[in-house]
Parts: structure tokens; C-alpha cells; sequence
């Protein structure tokens, strides 16, 4: 059990230091730690310095931390308690230390710009948008969520049905040798709770698909056609992938009901567990290297531009949170990182958003 426990570990630390480390590369080519450039200059030696600098420090931060964790989660593995308060110390410090390290080389980046890019300055472009874009096809359709619909209904049946035959004393949560760390007494939420966080990620995954195809335009005015595809591509690829990671956990939740009533080996526990997070890591970074964000590494025809697009950095607080109470938008890429965020200044998007997270507390809680 030891060797998958430290498999286990790996397989959670290493994606973070490694992806967090790469993000420079993910972002679209008009835009530098959330500073508005020119493709031709996003290619240019300095900025290509800066972003192997941040790469650089940013894996050595991760690395050391993440080597630290590891340690003291090994240390106390005999407490799962105490393994679980060093994995959240780290994932917090991780996260922090990430975001400073992002701040450090916005703020390089946006004095590079006013004292070295001051031709850049122009006037402001008129946005474009392209009124036939929504009826191409930008993400798959909602019917695929039907097998999630299946699986959750199957596996229902197969609770409801065996109801009675499910223990007094239901193991909620295990440690990461596969052992029991949490048992509850048998109740209809303790024994229906995979079904009900079945049904939850389903509707939250169907919402990120609306928010991929609702989410706001963004077009080059120079290379309107190519930038337009790369974005449909975009939004298309990480439909399909979101199809993928919620089918993979509505899988894993109908495996542990069953081993709710019949359980599993440890060993076996712990490798399907192992797998699924796998699976969706090495899709998210052969989505991260194939696609980019916005469709920036998507394959162009066109050689990069020399001219920078719309710029609307005074939207861009910090690089990463956008604030525009002008822009009905909801939902638009992000600047530094990979996907979606809110656009800040509108009161529907932290509605929406605290709405999600109270619904996950809520049903925690309740069960």
C-alpha cells in the first residue's frame, strides 16, 4: 500500500507544479501576464526571457513545497487527519505563493510596456463582434449529458433496491492507504449521497458548457476568419473535455456506491481513484498543449501580427480580474491561466457564482 500512497501523492502534486509553471505559454499570443502586446512582440527574445524566467521560479517555488508536503503527509500518514491538514496547507500556500509570483511579473511585464513598448500606444480598435458565431457549432449538445442521466437513474435503482441490505455504519471518506476515516450511521442521505453529488456535478458541468458557449467573443480585427475558427475550436475542445471529466466522475461516484455495499479491496480502491485523476490531468494538459487559450496554439495560417489588438488593460485589475461595469458580458476568457472567469463588475456573475459554491456547502453539510 505504501507505493500507491506515494503514487497517489505524485500524481497530485506533480500536475500542479508542472502546469502552474507553464500557464506563459498557454495564454493567447496578444497578451503577456495580462498585458495587452502584439503577437510579433509576444515572440520577441525579452518577453520569451520573461516567461522562461517565471517558469523557472515558479517550479523551483512549487517543487520545494511541494517536496516539503509530501514529506510531512508521508510523515503522518498513520493520521489522516493530519495528512489531509498538510495536503489543504499546501494546496492553499501553493495557490498564494502562484498568484504573488503572477503579480510580480504582471507588474514587470507592465513597466516593460511603458517604457518599451510606447509605439504601441495607439488608438483604441473598435470591437468586433460577429453576429453569425453562436450559430456554428461551439460546443456539443446537451443530449450527450443523457448517459450521465443513465448512470445516475442505474444507479439509484441499485441503491433504492439494496437499500436494506446497505450496513448500519456507512464509511463516508478513507484515507489515502484506502483506509476508513470517516463512518456514519446509516441514513437516507449517508447512503444516497454519490446519487445526490451525482446529480449536482451534472448540473454544474452542464452550466460550464452554457458558460463556453455564452461567454463573451473575442475576435482580431486583422485575421478576423482565423481568430474566429481558433476561438470555435477552443470552445469545442474544452466542451468535449468537460463531457469527459464529469463522465469520469459520475463513474467514480457509481463505483463507490457499489462499494458502499460491497467493498473493494483497498489496493483496487485506491487505483481506481489513482486512474481517474489520471485520466483527466492528462486530458487537461493535452488540451492546455494542443489547444491554448482562446485557440492560441491551435496551427495558423497567418504570420503573427505586428499590430496589438483592442486594448483594454484598465479592465484588467491585477491582469486577472476583469472589472467593466460598461460590458453586459458575464463570463470571458481569462488573461493569465486557462478557461473562463466573471466579468467582476456585474452583480448577476457573483450571483451566479456564490450560488454554486453555497449549493456545494449546503449539501455537504446536509449530508
Amino acid at each position: 500500500m505504501p507505493g500507491i500512497y506515494f503514487v497517489l501523492l505524485i500524481t497530485l502534486f506533480l500536475p500542479m507544479v508542472v502546469l502552474t509553471s507553464f500557464i506563459p505559454y498557454f495564454t493567447r499570443q496578444t497578451e503577456s501576464f495580462g498585458i495587452t502586446v502584439s503577437e510579433e512582440v509576444f515572440h520577441s527574445a525579452d518577453l520569451k526571457r520573461m516567461r522562461k524566467g517565471y517558469a523557472v521560479s515558479n517550479f523551483v517555488i512549487q517543487a520545494i513545497l511541494a517536496v516539503f508536503a509530501m514529506a510531512m503527509t508521508v510523515r503522518s500518514s498513520d493520521s489522516a487527519n493530519v495528512s489531509a491538514m498538510w495536503i489543504m496547507i499546501y494546496v492553499l500556500i501553493s495557490i498564494v505563493t502562484q498568484f504573488l509570483t503572477m503579480i510580480y511579473f504582471h507588474k514587470k511585464m507592465k513597466k516593460y510596456k511603458a517604457e518599451r513598448l510606447t509605439d504601441m500606444k495607439m488608438p483604441q480598435v473598435k470591437l468586433t463582434i460577429d453576429m453569425n458565431f453562436r450559430k456554428q457549432k461551439l460546443v456539443i449538445s446537451k443530449k450527450w449529458y443523457l448517459i450521465h442521466v443513465v448512470l445516475i437513474i442505474a444507479t439509484f435503482i441499485f441503491t433504492l433496491a439494496n437499500y436494506d441490505l446497505f450496513p448500519d455504519k456507512i464509511v463516508m471518506q478513507y484515507d489515502f492507504q484506502g483506509n476508513p476515516t470517516t463512518i456514519k450511521d446509516k441514513t437516507i442521505g449517508t447512503v444516497f449521497m454519490p446519487v445526490v453529488m451525482q446529480i449536482m456535478m451534472t448540473l454544474l458541468f452542464m452550466f460550464i458548457n452554457t458558460v463556453i458557449y455564452r461567454s463573451k467573443q473575442q475576435v482580431d480585427t486583422e485575421h478576423p476568419e482565423v481568430s474566429l475558427e481558433k476561438n470555435r475550436i477552443f470552445r469545442l475542445r474544452n466542451s468535449v473535455f468537460n463531457l469527459f471529466a464529469s463522465l469520469m466522475l459520475i463513474m467514480l461516484f457509481s463505483f463507490m456506491q457499489f462499494q458502499m455495499l460491497y467493498p473493494v479491496d483497498p489496493v483496487i480502491l485506491a487505483t481506481v481513484c489513482i486512474s481517474v485523476v489520471v485520466l483527466i490531468l492528462a486530458g487537461t494538459g493535452i488540451l492546455y498543449v494542443t489547444t491554448g487559450q482562446g485557440g492560441s496554439r491551435v496551427k495558423s495560417p497567418v504570420a503573427p501580427s505586428s499590430k496589438p489588438p483592442r486594448d483594454d488593460d484598465q479592465n484588467w485589475k491585477l491582469g486577472m480580474f476583469y472589472f467593466n461595469p460598461q460590458d453586459p458580458s458575464l463570463f470571458v476568457e481569462k488573461r493569465m491561466g486557462f478557461g473562463w472567469t466573471i466579468n467582476h463588475a456585474r452583480p448577476l456573475a457573483w450571483i451566479i457564482f456564490g450560488g454554486i459554491i453555497g449549493s456545494i456547502v449546503l449539501v455537504s453539510v446536509l449530508l
